[in-house]
């Protein structure tokens, strides 16, 4: 899981903004449980009670997408509407995963050759240490891309969240690229939608607190995870299946899942 925090404020501290923590309810938060269906349902009703139809729709749809497929932010937040396809009776939403891969100790000596020789004649931890530095920037590490489509069957009850959406989406704003395009409130009164701008994460997350000041994306997140290791029980499957639905680099982290919330059945002895 992510690392939930509660903010109380936050301040200037040598030089760096930092923010102050309510260690308590921060704890409190940390170790809450996965969210309930009746959790949900809850933060859909509060979302009824948004006036604006798009805004109302679009936190629905939002929902919908990250309780059935439990996927990042920010691959929610970069997908585009010809990511979605309606097709014989489905929904098929092509995710785009983008994972950072660090360079290496052999390719971080390369760079330095190119574009800071004299770094060369530092000892070879000092040279390992500024290698680990440089991995966190832009220079040492790529990104890969890869697709992932699912499907969900359109008579789901989440499904039909996105589907509204999208079909609103088609009738207002046919042009927009994006699925939660970004936009800016104009003069307090309207809400103007940018058509090749999309949301970014954090703001996704910004649309869901307010229904529910307790849960965060990455819980829905959780939450699909311990429903896979808590179907499928301590097992292979429910490694692999935890794994191939979260997208996750390798089964460890899926076993976490697994060893999180799948109950261990004993043997029965006679």
């Amino acid at each position: 899981m992510t690392n939930p925090r509660v903010v109380i404020e936050r301040k200037l501290i040598d030089g760096k903004w930092t923010d102050i923590l309510d260690v308590e309810a921060t704890e409190e938060l940390r170790n809450r449980k996965p969210l309930t269906n009746d959790e949900i349902d809850a933060m859909l009703r509060e979302a009824d009670s948004i006036k604006e139809e798009y805004f109302r729709l679009r936190v629905k749809a939002l929902i919908g997408i990250v309780k059935k497929f439990g996927k990042r932010r920010a691959e929610i937040a970069a997908l585009e509407r010809s990511d979605l396809k309606v097709e014989n009776g489905k929904i098929y939403v092509t995710f785009t995963l983008r994972k950072k891969h660090k360079k290496g100790l052999f390719q971080y000596l390369k760079f330095l050759r190119k574009n800071d020789p004299s770094a060369l004649d530092k000892s070879l931890t000092q040279i390992e240490l500024d290698w680990k530095e440089w991995t966190k920037t832009s220079y040492g590490y790529r990104v890969k891309e890869e697709k992932r489509t699912k499907s969900v069957d359109v008579n789901d009850k989440y499904a039909q969240l996105i589907l509204e959406y999208l079909e609103f989406l088609e009738r207002e704003y046919p042009e927009v690229k994006y699925l939660f395009p970004a936009g800016k409130a104009v003069f307090g009164t309207s809400y103007m939608v940018f058509e090749n701008e999309h949301l970014c994460g954090r703001q996704l997350l910004n649309l869901v607190k307010p229904l529910d000041p307790d849960a965060w994306l990455h819980l829905f997140r959780e939450t699909k995870g311990a429903e896979i290791a808590k179907a499928e029980g301590r097992t292979l499957k429910a490694v692999y299946e935890v794994r191939d639905t979260l997208d996750l680099e390798n089964e460890e982290t899926a076993y976490r899942y697994v060893r999180r919330y799948a109950v261990q059945e004993m043997p029965t002895e006679r």
